[in-house]
């Protein structure tokens, strides 16, 4: 239990308020993203629904497929427990970073470092800057928490193939992907199978190339053996995502991003064709976001030194935002204490003789250097052209060229669908704290290294204090940077005073530790090295995590997670359009400490980005993390032309009160017009076909407008009749293109909507002629359509057709009485087979391996 009491202070630093108090955490997205979107998916789940659909985002949207709810991931089993939501999601937070201590402290152990190695890897990694940061990013806080039994449990298979290692691996990654982290998933594959062919076995000594060889193919097919388990045992997340992610932004592109599209000849016709591949990606497109939060190096500096940069909250103190190259901040701190780093420094000096402190320093220093993502070679090059006065307009290649992280763009097969440089930075933060405790096994501080302790610690003493002098004239000198809209103007001597501090208290720790390693007897010196890393990491990030009253999610005061969807406040006819949420104008021009508290009331009052999950609300467009590239189409338009824009918030009823609304969310109608499909064309095809399209529907004889003299607010709009009928496009081939015999001039359809779950629809038809029934839906081929008639019975596997790009349109014949639509996706249907069959041949498999084990004790 002794190794558990730093964890237990550290966790209660850090997070005791919260249940004190209970508070939730209060910074970005673990306020205003996972709250509410977890929060929807306990309530799914609460109400008996496989949460696989959204009603609220868009108009409607796949939950489970998007990854990030991480639907399937046993630990939101924290969320369903009688004392509420709440107090759950705090534990399931909570209980990742005991599982990351605890994966840690195993990882350092099974490498053989001592009791008091492994408790300073466990301190360092788990409230280190960036896994704490992942506080705010939860679904990388639990890859973070797998991340040490999956490198630990394939080092092993990698070393001597075997089935519990191989299985331990397999579970690990399972439960990344099902966490919501499958980028750390294939990133940990990766650095395993480096491992396995680059460190595992020696590079001589072999009798011949050809046994070389198979050795490691050996033990590559091993470790793909268990990334095929781990596929199967969570088959149900990633088909569903796989085919989600094929229509989503992602996937699309008219600039080749790397050399297998290129060999596919994309953008085979542009004049520009070269650039992504250059470094030099279109704007606003994938291909650029994927290398926002890149970690410039002018950053490395913080892991050492407490607030090195500058807070970066509740005040505006980051002094590096100054810098022009700085971009997005992924981790809010990357300080994991100085006297840490400074045994794994040491560590690394020693010249490491054993195999896996090799790769523990290759991973490392990889996750480090991808970590720089657009800032590759060719910013290298950009940056010293600027510098000596040439435009560096002219040259062919962009700032990430030449970087690793440009290079897995270019050779792994579709790894440019993945973003975010940033993510590689964990494998520094898991390296370095388990050199840090080989550091502390070796470390034998004689009076050279005392030497050496001493005047480092005089020099950043010194460098500090004149820092501290000098911070008001420092901060002067920096480039002025337009004020954040949150957290008001950068105050840059704070920030630089803040790192003037963090110098002379690295300075304190580190000769406290190692003068201490140098004079007392080993356990109390060891014991004083794990007091002194605690403390640390306790002052230095102690700011990282702050809480706030979870009053101020839930307004009204109880767990809305109980409520099934009839019993909440849902008008489905409602739609609101999803404008860009602003601030007063007093927060970017004063600073306050209770600003983040301010902004996020404002934030919940506006229903941003995703608090209308907590209040059944829908918005448009969506704030989803795959984007699908249809839905995103139609909105790109419309934001570039405000006519365009009016008439597509108009055509999905956006804005408009339910009672007063022309717009039902289905209905009847008899005439209907055929496009060819769209969406198997090329980007910009798919661009330029959508707006004819919608210019075709803007243009439409069929309209009437409707002008109101005291309309207020409300927008003039476009109404349709018995005589002016909605236009509406489905797109098909045609041979899947229906007639529907003519239904009579004056046929009037009758059609009310029941919906009492996420994912399922019911329409009452009375007197139903031949003809379609329009839902406002978003598309999407999950959905299943049964049609009763008159006599009872049952049409299945009826089409559902795609509707003016991303709606939907069933065809009906006279004299059915109701339609219903279910979302039940195939994909989610094979996925939860295979993940069954994959989940029992593993029972089976480990219940025959221990039922043999204990048969032979036995015999």
């Amino acid at each position: 239990m002794g190794i558990w009491l730093p964890f237990l202070f550290l966790a209660t630093f850090f997070f005791g308020k919260a249940f004190a108090y209970q508070e939730q955490f209060l910074f970005r997205d673990a306020a205003h993203f996972y709250y509410p979107l977890f929060h929807e998916v306990t309530r799914q789940w609460k109400a008996g629904e496989v949460p696989l659909w959204s009603p609220f985002d868009g108009i409607g949207m796949p939950l489970a497929a998007d990854a990030t709810p991480s639907v399937f991931y046993p630990g939101k089993l924290l969320l369903l427990t009688p004392l509420g939501f709440n107090f759950g999601l705090r534990m399931y937070v909570v209980m990742h970073f005991a599982l990351s201590y605890g994966g840690m402290f195993w990882a350092a152990r099974t490498w053989r470092c001592s009791v008091w190695g492994a408790v300073l890897a466990a301190i360092t990694y788990t409230f280190g800057g960036p896994v704490l940061s992942y506080h705010a990013n939860i679904i990388f806080l639990v890859g973070a928490s797998w991340l040490p039994f999956a490198l630990a449990s394939g080092w092993m298979l990698a070393r001597r193939p075997a089935l519990l290692p191989g299985i331990a691996l397999a579970l690990a990654l399972t439960m990344m992907i099902l966490g919501g982290d499958p980028q750390l998933a294939f990133h940990t594959m990766m650095m395993l199978a480096m491992g396995a062919f680059l460190c595992v076995l020696p590079w001589r000594r072999l009798p011949s190339w050809k046994a070389w060889l198979q050795w490691r193919a050996f033990r590559v097919g091993a470790l793909v053996g268990c990334a095929l388990l781990a596929a199967g045992l969570s088959a149900i997340q990633i088909l569903p995502t796989s085919e989600w992610a094929k229509r989503s932004l992602r996937a699309t592109t008219d600039q080749p991003r790397s050399m297998y599209e290129l060999a596919r000849g994309i953008g085979s016709e542009e004049k520009d064709r070269f650039n992504a591949l250059l470094g030099n990606p279109k704007p606003n497109t994938h291909a650029r976001h994927s290398y926002d939060f890149s970690i410039g190096p002018w950053n490395w500096p913080g892991v050492f030194v407490a607030n090195f940069s500058g807070k970066m909250y509740p005040k505006n103190e980051r002094w590096v935002r100054a810098i022009p190259a700085e971009g997005r901040i992924w981790f809010a701190s990357l300080f994991m204490g100085m006297l840490a780093m400074f045994l794994a420094a040491y560590a690394i000096w020693n010249r490491p003789s054993r195999r896996v402190d090799r790769w523990l320093i290759a991973i490392g220093l990889f996750g480090l250097i991808a970590s720089l993502g657009w800032y590759g070679i060719g910013w290298l090059i950009l940056e010293i052209g600027y510098g000596l006065g040439w435009d560096g307009d002219s040259l062919p290649i962009g700032s990430p060229f030449g970087g690793l992280y440009w290079l897995l763009n270019m050779i792994v097969p579709r790894y440019a669908q993945f973003r975010y440089p940033a993510k590689w930075w964990i494998f520094l933060a898991f390296a370095m704290p388990l050199l840090a405790g080989r550091g502390l096994d070796q470390l034998r501080a004689g009076k050279c290294l005392l030497g050496v302790t001493i005047g480092t610690s005089s020099i950043l003493i010194v460098v500090g204090g004149i820092v501290w002098l000098t911070s008001t004239s420092l901060g002067s000198t920096l480039p002025r940077v337009p004020n954040d809209i949150l957290f008001g103007p950068l105050d840059a001597p704070a920030g630089i005073s803040q790192m003037s501090v963090g110098l002379i208290s690295a300075a304190v720790a580190l000769i406290i530790g190692i003068v201490g390693l140098h004079v007392l007897p080993r356990r109390l010196a060891v014991a004083l090295v794990l007091i002194v890393a605690t403390g640390e990491l306790a002052v230095g990030n102690a700011w990282v995590a702050p809480t706030a009253s979870e009053d101020l999610w839930n307004t009204n005061g109880f767990d809305m997670t109980s409520l099934p969807l009839e019993k909440r406040d849902f008008e489905p006819t409602n739609f609101f359009d999803r404008t860009e949420n602003h601030y007063p104008t007093e927060f970017a021009e004063h600073s306050s400490d209770d600003r983040m508290i301010a902004g996020l009331k404002i934030d919940r009052q506006n229903d941003f980005p995703r608090f209308h999950l907590l209040d059944t609300v829908r918005f448009a467009p969506s704030v989803v993390s795959i984007t699908p590239r249809d839905y995103e189409t139609v909105w790109s338009l419309a934001r570039a032309d405000k006519t365009l824009m009016k008439f597509v918030q108009d055509i999905h009823g956006i804005g408009w009160p339910t009672t007063r609304s022309p717009w039902e969310e289905a209905w009847w109608q008899a005439d209907i017009d055929w496009h060819a499909p769209i969406d198997p064309l090329a980007p910009q095809q798919s661009l330029e076909e959508t707006r004819q399209l919608l210019g075709v529907l803007s243009s439409s004889d069929k309209f009437r407008v409707i002008k109101r003299a005291n309309a207020g607010n409300w927008p003039s709009t476009y109404k349709w009749d018995l005589a002016n009928r909605f236009p509406v496009i489905l797109e098909a081939s045609s041979e899947n293109r229906l007639k529907r015999p003519p239904a009579p001039r004056t046929a009037s359809v009758n059609t009310t909507l029941h919906r009492t779950s996420a994912g399922k629809m019911k329409l009452t038809l009375a007197g139903t002629q031949n003809g379609w029934v329009i839902f406002r839906e978003y598309f999407d081929p999950g959905w299943q359509c049964t049609i009763t008639d008159a006599q009872g019975i049952q049409r299945t596997g009826v089409p559902v057709f795609r509707a003016n790009r991303i709606l939907m349109a069933v065809p009906v014949e006279a004299g059915d009485t109701q339609v219903t639509l279910t979302y039940w996706p195939r994909s989610f249907v094979i996925g939860a087979i295979v993940s069954g069959l994959s989940w029992l041949a593993l029972v089976i498999l480990l219940a025959a391996k221990f039922g043999l084990a204990a048969f032979k004790r036995l015999s």
